[in-house]
């Protein structure tokens, strides 16, 4: 894309207009103030410029362009936001023509079959009597008339040909249902429809596309699966796709979590019951596709899976996914209820209730394995430490391990040197260390990420030598995980801060932070300066701890090993940067 078009559309728009059109904006000074809507927060931290024509947010550190906030609060791909802008403009934009246009055409066929198919099933549900049996049973289930009609939930009537002559009187090939899923061929070379006698839960992408189904038999054969799922297509990859995103991505912004459960059902009927943050993994574990996704919306998981067996297994089997993982994870223990469904007929309020208690992962397994314990038990206690230690090995800070190596010794009647043993005796866990296991006391206060630290110390090196020169002296370029800054510091640790060229769009915004602290602080310098330098101090130490991370993933590589020599060196160099480390954080 052509800047000169980029440009054109972003002069036609008012950055303050177009953001106060999806959240509340005020005037603040020359700049627009807002909360957040990418964190929850109280007291406004976003700063809109119409003049710099740029949004940045001091609570999350996220910021931008008009198109990149649309992208962001749409989840759009930059194609989409720019054209939904440049529509909004008037302004034209070039034709874009994918590499593959052969293939896109054919998605686009896909996805205009799948949408007819929803359209087809949904109106047989409310609208015809070959749908009164499905329609009764939902109802039975709860379920209300708006809410069929949101999920757009279907009836594929018991008939072979039924969506195959509705689709055929729109022209549409055998071969392209069968691409699309809706349609199946047997060995004989029959084609006929896939979803028979079946209530339909459309798939949709986070725009609203239907991609495919998943469709719950109505009538028991005993011979039948209870769930027929669209197959894999162009537009189709289970692993890829979470049930309800599309609807749930709101809350689980202003939330700051999402709650993962087994079934279509158990994700409509929370939603119905008003709890917006819910998504359904369709039954199966999750995927890592399955996470990037679920991470561009909140690190903060709770999985509140079905309490027989085969939901604890589950849940184990998603935790272990995870590992590896920036993610906060607890369990949304049921009380009793079989499933969230049936938690849900009790009460959305005991539903919320046991959702906003539920444990950190660790705490509910030790739990869940101490339940049927008895203290005289060898066995017992053998088992429950091969149940319970490989979750404790996969914790990164020593600090937490001790915790629960304590808690174990303690519940099991056993010392802490004999578990620490055990411990040791294991092989770190394929996955990598990994997770985030965060202490019992109050969450902290949000802390600015990375990324919004990166852009505070480019502002202040850009305004400020002699922050500069404390920049140039205690950090180099490839510590910046920002491309854009990373090439820039290069210029700069050649030529200064006027190597850099001050036009580029991450120079502006973050020169807009300073400018924003300076009017924060009444153009008290001395109070900017201390500033700057405390998020500098938070930036190192983000720069530390994932260096130290890599390096005790090396150390467990080669503990197992048993490289002793490579052991050595390793941890020598992690007493240096944790040294380092406290050094800095000394200064925050």
């Amino acid at each position: 894309m052509a800047d000169s078009v980029l440009q054109d559309i972003k002069d036609r728009l008012n950055i303050a207009e177009v953001i106060g059109g999806y959240i509340q904006v005020r005037k603040a000074g020359a700049a627009f103030k807002a909360l957040c809507p990418f964190h929850h927060e109280k007291t406004p931290s976003m700063q809109i410029s119409p003049q710099k024509q740029i949004w940045h947010c001091f609570g999350c550190g996220e910021g931008g362009d008009v198109i990149s906030f649309v992208q962001k609060y749409e989840n759009l791909e930059f194609r989409e936001a720019l054209k939904l802008l440049a529509d909004r403009a008037g302004v034209q934009l070039p034709d874009y023509r994918p590499q593959n246009q052969e293939q896109e055409n054919e998605k686009d066929v896909l996805f205009r079959i799948n949408d007819f198919a929803a359209r087809f099933y949904h109106q047989i549900l409310t609208s015809d009597a070959r749908g009164k049996e499905a329609l009764e049973y939902l109802s039975k289930r709860g379920l209300s008339k708006e809410t069929i009609n949101k999920w757009q939930i279907g009836f594929a009537p018991d008939d072979f040909h039924s969506l195959e002559q509705a689709l055929a009187s729109k022209k549409v090939r055998l071969s392209d249902m069968v691409k699309a899923g809706v349609s199946t061929k047997n060995e004989r070379g029959q084609v006929y429809d896939r979803f028979r006698g079946r209530i339909t839960f459309p798939i949709f992408d986070l725009s609203n596309r239907c991609l495919g189904f998943s469709a719950r038999i109505l009538k028991d054969d005993g011979k039948s699966a209870k769930y027929v799922n669209s197959p894999e297509t162009l537009i189709y990859n289970k692993g890829r796709i979470l049930f309800g995103l599309n609807f749930a991505k709101a809350a689980a912004r202003r939330s700051e979590e999402i709650v993962v459960v087994e079934g279509q059902m158990d994700c409509i009927s929370a939603h119905q019951a008003g709890i917006a943050n819910v998504v359904a993994s369709s039954g199966t574990a999750l995927t890592e596709a399955q996470l990037d996704l679920l991470a561009r919306f909140t690190r903060n998981l709770k999985f509140c899976f079905d309490a027989d067996a085969a939901g604890l297994k589950a849940t184990r089997r998603a935790i272990e996914t995870y590992l590896g993982r920036e993610f906060t994870v607890r369990i949304v223990d049921l009380k009793g209820a079989k499933d969230p469904d049936e938690l849900l007929k009790q009460g959305a309020e005991k539903f919320s209730e046991l959702v906003k208690e539920a444990p950190l992962f660790l705490d509910y397994y030790l739990a869940k394995a101490l339940e049927n314990y008895e203290a005289k038990s060898v066995e017992q206690k053998k088992e429950v430490v091969r149940d319970i230690l490989p979750l404790v090995k996969a914790l990164t800070d020593p600090v937490e391990q001790d915790h629960y190596v304590q808690e174990l010794a303690k519940k099991l009647g056993a010392s802490e040197k004999a578990v620490r043993q055990s411990l040791m005796a294991l092989k770190a866990p394929s996955a990598g260390p990994a997770v985030r296991q965060p202490s019992k006391q109050a969450a902290p206060k949000l802390q600015v990420t990375r990324s919004g630290l990166e852009k505070e110390v480019f502002g202040g090196l850009l305004t400020y030598s002699d922050f500069a020169a404390i920049v140039k002296a205690k950090s180099v370029p490839e510590e910046f995980e920002n491309p854009e800054i990373r090439q820039a510091l290069g210029e700069f640790f050649k030529a200064g801060a006027n190597g850099i060229d001050k036009s580029l769009s991450i120079a502006k915004e973050a020169l807009f932070m300073v400018e924003s602290l300076v009017e924060n602080t009444q153009n008290n310098t001395e109070a900017v300066e201390r500033q700057l330098f405390k998020s500098f101090a938070l930036w190192k130490v983000a720069v530390i701890r994932q260096r130290l991370l890599r390096l005790q993933q090396d150390l467990k590589f080669a503990e197992n090993s048993r490289d002793k020599q490579k052991v050595s060196e390793l941890q020598t160099k992690i007493l240096e940067l944790t040294h380092l480390r406290m050094e800095f954080e000394a200064n925050i």
